[in-house]
């Protein structure tokens, strides 16, 4: 305004406009917080890492199963809402999970370059971060004391993946990788001081599938300082309904962690 003074029609309009700006905020914190919004939509399509993860994502008998697949079912299925899980490379889940191919991409840990691409749910489990590495290399263990002692080895992790949560420096890792297999390998090898995976998925996999990546000599630690990386889902911002679904999602995890369905979905696989 260049006059100091305002007409009575312009407070009218001013009045008017702080009015329809204060419903819509509100609208949309309800949105957020609001459990009982129905979706249009009556079907998703979410995607997993194919490497596997345990329990959270593998394919057993043909068929997708996990934790994920369970916590998506108890969720969506109170909607109505039929929920599809495929398990492509983890690198293109996440690509045609960005380019709307996919609505959600499962289990996914934090990064700033995510939070910018996707619209990301609550957390809905924690994992947590270790270093492994081979007896043989090294006999007498290794001396790490921080996180940072990490950043001067030469650290190995899985191509696609996002180690952020870890504490180390993600430009530093060697993502060359496309199995655990592979990093044991490289591992053994020497070609790599230590992998970094979440013991728990290493753990998994061992129960899920009868892989002990953790034989022969190779030996995890967590990483110190590290108190637990906190998983999320991914939900494609090129989906129409995608702020509804991430309000359904969150208000199921609160719902169901409050309920302690959330520990005994998960206590079916690992115990």
């Amino acid at each position: 305004m260049k006059n100091a003074t305002r007409s009575a029609s312009g407070l009218a309009t001013t009045a008017f406009t702080a009015t329809a700006f204060a419903a819509t905020a509100l609208a949309g914190a309800a949105l957020l917080s609001s459990p009982a919004l129905a979706l249009d939509t009556s079907s998703l399509k979410a995607c997993g890492d194919g490497a596997g993860w345990p329990p959270y994502t593998f394919e057993k008998g043909g068929q997708v199963q996990g934790y994920d697949v369970d916590v998506l079912n108890a969720i969506f299925g109170k909607e109505g809402v039929d929920v599809s899980v495929a398990m492509p490379p983890w690198k293109r889940c996440v690509l045609q999970t960005k380019a709307g191919n996919y609505d959600i991409a499962l289990s996914a840990s934090y990064s700033e370059e995510r939070d910018k691409d996707f619209i990301l749910t609550n957390y809905y489990y924690t994992l947590q971060p270790s270093y492994i590495y081979s007896t043989s290399q090294y006999p007498n263990g290794l001396n790490i004391s921080t996180m940072d002692d990490l950043n001067g080895l030469r650290m190995c992790g899985l191509l696609g993946y996002n180690y952020t949560g870890f504490g180390v420096d993600d430009s530093k890792v060697r993502k060359s990788a496309k199995s655990f297999d592979q990093l044991v390998q490289k591992t053994e090898a020497g070609r790599c001081d230590v992998f970094l995976a979440r013991y728990e998925i290493l753990a998994g996999f061992k129960v899920a599938k009868g892989t002990d990546y953790l034989a022969g000599g190779m030996q995890a630690e967590p990483i110190p300082g590290n108190s637990g990386d906190k998983f999320h889902m991914m939900i494609s911002r090129e989906h129409p309904e995608a702020m509804e679904i991430k309000a359904t999602l969150d208000a199921g995890f609160e719902s169901m962690r409050e309920s302690g369905k959330l520990q005994a979905v998960l206590d079916a696989y690992i115990k």
